[in-house]
């Protein structure tokens, strides 16, 4: 109801993508590889915020490393 005043501690998978300006299937495969730390939350993963370095992960999409 009120989600935009509601600060979370952590981000889904749709909005890390959104952010890193790559898609939901590439956090997925990130997640799910390790590079990503992510935990599974019923049918859906979060990922909390203390887990990721957003400057680094969008730094790495950037220069394309993407995990194997």
């Amino acid at each position: 109801m009120y989600m935009g005043l509601i600060e979370k501690d952590f981000y889904t998978i749709k909005e890390l993508a959104e952010a890193l300006g790559i898609s939901r299937i590439s956090v997925f495969k990130r997640v799910r590889q390790g590079s990503i730390r992510g935990q599974k939350m019923g049918r859906n993963f979060v990922i909390f915020k203390k887990d990721v370095d957003l400057k680094k992960l969008f730094t790495e999409v950037k220069t394309n490393k993407t995990p194997s």
